[in-house]
């Protein structure tokens, strides 16, 4: 994917709106890093292709994959109909629009604010009930549950329901309902392999914690080393090897330390 970033020359010259092509932002980082360059702004570049493509390359085969199913049916059902036509089909951009909706906990894309401020109120703006809410708290892999204790009938009462998402939700809201649900899966499934709702919170809060206290390990890790003798490029290198393992954790990635840019 494509961002637009901006620094400082040397001498103080302003370098505006500038554009670098990396798999992700700790990417770009990493790559401007290399070139001795250290941006002061650096952001995803406009259009639907390029946030698409900030999803990774399992989100965007899953996209794909379920377009391509939703275009085959489509065309079973209506032999005759025109395929540049279909592509602008209402349901099968619903079916293309909905698959970003995975019920895997990860970290949520979209207007960052809109998602910092649900993690603050533990998503009073998206959940009518506590149980939801508490689900949702625990969500996203490595963030401070808001919602950290809540009583078993209302989760019980939240495994009678099923929250869909409605037509004014954004992607942020579809996404965190999805993953509510998800939870809602994982709860059933613990409770019929002979855990109990009460074991299953507890686990959420281990779990959380645990994922919180591994950021925060790695996070100090790359501190210490932007304090070494380490060269930048071998900071850069360990960036990019532990937001590996942070990314198959669904943690939030770390960011190049701005004393080693």
């Amino acid at each position: 994917m494509k961002f637009i970033y901006s620094y400082n020359t040397k001498q103080n010259e302003r370098r505006e709106g500038l554009v670098i092509s990396a798999s992700n932002r700790d990417a770009a980082f990493s790559e401007l890093n290399k070139r001795g360059i250290r941006p002061y702004k650096l952001y995803p570049a406009p259009g639907l292709w390029n946030k698409l493509l900030a999803i990774g390359w399992r989100g965007f085969a899953i996209i794909f994959l379920v377009a391509i199913l939703g275009i085959s049916i489509a065309i079973s059902l209506n032999q005759h109909k025109d395929i540049v036509k279909l592509e602008q089909d209402d349901d099968v951009r619903e079916i293309v629009s909905g698959a970003i909706t995975s019920k895997v906990r990860r970290q949520l894309i979209g207007d960052q604010g809109f998602i910092d401020k649900g993690i603050r109120t533990g998503w009073l703006d998206v959940f009518d009930h506590e149980g939801e809410r508490f689900l949702a708290s625990f969500a996203i892999p490595g963030v401070p549950a808001t919602v950290r204790t809540t009583n078993v009938a209302a989760l019980e009462e939240a495994l009678k329901r099923k929250v869909e998402p409605s037509e004014k939700d954004g992607m942020e809201a579809r996404q965190i309902k999805a993953m509510v649900e998800g939870m809602k899966d994982e709860l059933r499934r613990y409770v019929a392999s002979g855990g109990t709702i009460e074991q299953y919170g507890r686990r959420l809060v281990a779990r959380q914690d645990e994922e919180i206290a591994i950021y925060t390990r790695t996070s100090n890790e790359i501190e210490q080393a932007a304090k070494s003798n380490l060269s930048k490029t071998e900071i850069a290198e360990l960036v990019d090897r532990r937001n590996e393992d942070l990314r198959r954790m669904g943690i939030k990635l770390i960011q190049m330390p701005e004393t080693a840019e």
